[in-house]
């Protein structure tokens, strides 16, 4: 039987843009103060994304939202993820000896202090993103915002959340 070789000429590069968002709030806020401010309709997505690192499995809530006028869907991912990671001590007895410490894990690790992220699929022009990033901004609860450079992160990969 012969076999037969398919070169794959391009391939499609999922194309986003990314703000960072530093807001010591709880997921479900930062979703109502980006929808009040934005007048997005970001809702809790079905499954949260899911990632295993090292002995923890971590959840961070994703909220979405899709705008039928420009066709741009918005996604909101919290960065942090804090757990509890168990170490078993001792199976040699009766009983289970077992250590739980807190342990913190993040979608981005290159970026660890940031808070969520907010991306934005489908292109979106430059003035206005800049004045969707400005209103980030000017949430009082928001400590910062900027744009991230999504090509140039290693961990780009993290961000498919289909």
């Amino acid at each position: 039987m012969q076999s037969h070789k398919m070169l794959l000429d391009e391939v499609e590069e999922d194309h986003f843009r990314l703000i960072a968002i530093y807001c010591p709030v709880e997921q479900y806020k930062m979703a109502y103060l980006l929808n009040r401010h934005l007048n997005l309709h970001l809702k809790r997505a079905k499954r949260d994304v899911d990632f295993n690192h090292k002995s923890v499995q971590a959840m961070y809530p994703l909220f979405t939202s899709k705008d039928h006028t420009t066709h741009c869907v918005f996604s909101l991912v919290a960065n942090k993820f804090k757990g509890q990671a168990r170490k078993i001590l001792s199976s040699g007895s009766l009983f289970y000896e077992e250590e739980v410490r807190p342990l913190v894990t993040h979608l981005i690790p290159e970026y660890n202090k940031v808070d969520f992220f907010l991306k934005i699929e489908e292109d979106i022009p430059d003035h206005i993103y800049k004045r969707l990033l400005n209103v980030v901004n000017n949430i009082p609860q928001v400590l910062a915002a900027y744009d991230i450079d999504a090509e140039n992160l290693k961990s780009k990969e993290n961000l498919i959340f289909e």
